[in-house]
């Protein structure tokens, strides 16, 4: 097969096209193809030498592109090893008749004719080889054959590294994608969690552990602030105090266990009915704190009768007690001109609470000027 233009040209083009194939596997599919349709084979293979020096048939096809089963025991092997070993590539019109094969196991079984095998070498390295015959008919092949087979071998070697190369770099950038997305990943896990741990602290320090409304601490904040703004506002605010009647006698009766599932129950049943601009705290033992931001002293009475019966009602539902249990509210209405502190807001809705106990319990009083605690 002599050079001539047209197969030169032939040649420059499917370098150009194996010089852009920058992935290995189709580059090594479209070379095969390529060079059973130039040399005219029956069958080829590309074999690529793994780290260890072993073979890998990584295309084994013929030429309707029909993938080859079993290639190690399809070819001749002693062929293939020499070419590899010498770094020489070899023409060989009839295996059969050649003195170097003609006695070889493999071309004896597979009765070979036709074989050329070139090695891919590329700046001294060895890669691995070509392989194609054509076992119907002797003398396919001829040292003519030899030149555009050393040239597709060399571009091939070219374009083998260059893919090997990019596949690594493909690889390693993935394999560092995905450690950095691991990376960022860890962190925003830690960064969650780390939030919800702040967020549990931070709700930790302003609720009460066993109700988990806001404790008397948080409470006293938020009380100041809603009375500076009532005050720059012009608009009334409420306090009611709110205790469960003779709750000592539930915990002495039914133990402190019982009597937590009370308190848990009564800070339920304020938490459930009142608005959401309403404040729920825990003042300290059984006693409770509402804040009602603009709540004139009508809405606010009504509003501590329904609590009041919500919490018998939701307490009673834990069981029997004897006696059944009641509850007494003190009720503070905060005018706009009043100018009283938290503090003192809050001891006036305790004092109301007092005297609600005082005159009987099971009531809400409203406190008033001349009232105080005894």
């Amino acid at each position: 097969m002599s050079m001539t233009r047209e197969m030169l040209e032939r040649l420059l083009e499917i370098s150009r096209q194996m010089a852009e194939t920058r992935t290995l596997t189709p580059l090594l599919k479209y070379a095969m193809g390529e060079l059973l349709e130039f040399v005219n084979a029956e069958y080829g293979y590309l074999i690529l030498l793994d780290e260890e020096g072993n073979l890998e048939f990584r295309v084994r096809q013929n030429r309707q592109g029909e993938e080859i089963a079993r290639p190690e025991s399809q070819i001749s092997r002693t062929i293939l090893e020499r070419a590899i070993k010498e770094r020489k590539a070899l023409v060989i019109a009839d295996a059969l008749a050649d003195e170097s094969f003609q006695r070889a196991e493999s071309v004896l079984d597979l009765k070979i004719q036709s074989v050329m095998c070139a090695p891919l070498i590329t700046k001294g390295q060895l890669l691995g080889a070509l392989y194609v015959e054509n076992r119907s008919a002797k003398g396919v092949f001829d040292d003519e054959d030899l030149q555009p087979l050393l040239y597709f071998a060399a571009q091939a070697a070219v374009a083998i590294e260059n893919a090997i190369l990019n596949d690594d770099l493909e690889a390693r950038v993935a394999a560092r994608t995905a450690e950095l997305r691991s990376t960022v990943t860890k962190l925003q896990r830690e960064i969650e969690a780390r939030k919800r741990a702040e967020e549990e602290l931070q709700k930790l320090a302003i609720t009460d552990p066993l109700t988990s409304v806001y404790n008397r601490r948080y409470f006293f904040d938020i009380t100041r602030r809603e009375i500076a703004r009532a005050r720059r506002h012009n608009l009334d605010l409420s306090l009611a105090m709110i205790d469960l009647d003779h709750f000592k006698e539930i915990n002495d009766r039914y133990g402190h266990i019982t009597g937590d599932q009370v308190l848990k129950s009564m800070a339920e049943a304020f938490s459930n009915n009142v608005r959401q601009s309403d404040v729920v705290g825990r003042y300290g033992g059984d006693e409770f704190i509402i804040l009602m931001p603009e709540c004139n002293q009508d809405e606010a009475h009504k509003t501590a009768e329904r609590l009041r019966k919500k919490v018998i009602a939701q307490v009673r539902k834990i069981r029997r007690f004897q006696p059944p249990p009641t509850a007494s509210i003190g009720l503070l209405t905060i005018s706009p001109q009043a100018g009283l502190s938290a503090e003192e807001a809050i001891q006036r809705a305790d004092q109301a609470l007092y005297q609600a106990k005082a005159a009987g319990r099971n009531r809400v009083m409203a406190w008033r000027e001349n009232m105080t605690a005894d």
